[in-house]
């Protein structure tokens, strides 16, 4: 039950600092190389893909083409 407890009190304390919870599945080799990141960056899974995401939301935007929803 302790642990139940920690996972709720981490779930809203991250919610209270502005956080939102996604999940995403993704192909085996692509979460062991992110687990390879993080044990070189001795950090979390959540750290690694938050960082990776940082590097490349902010570059420029892709081409629309017309299968593809526009970002806004």
């Amino acid at each position: 039950m302790l642990s139940q407890d920690r996972k709720a009190a981490s779930r809203k304390r991250r919610r209270d600092e502005g956080f939102k919870p996604i999940e995403v599945w993704l192909p085996e080799h692509m979460i062991e190389k992110i687990d390879q990141m993080k044990e070189m960056s001795f950090s979390s899974r959540e750290a690694v893909i938050m960082a990776l995401l940082q590097d490349t939301v902010g570059l420029q935007r892709p081409v629309q083409t017309g299968d593809q929803p526009a970002l806004l």
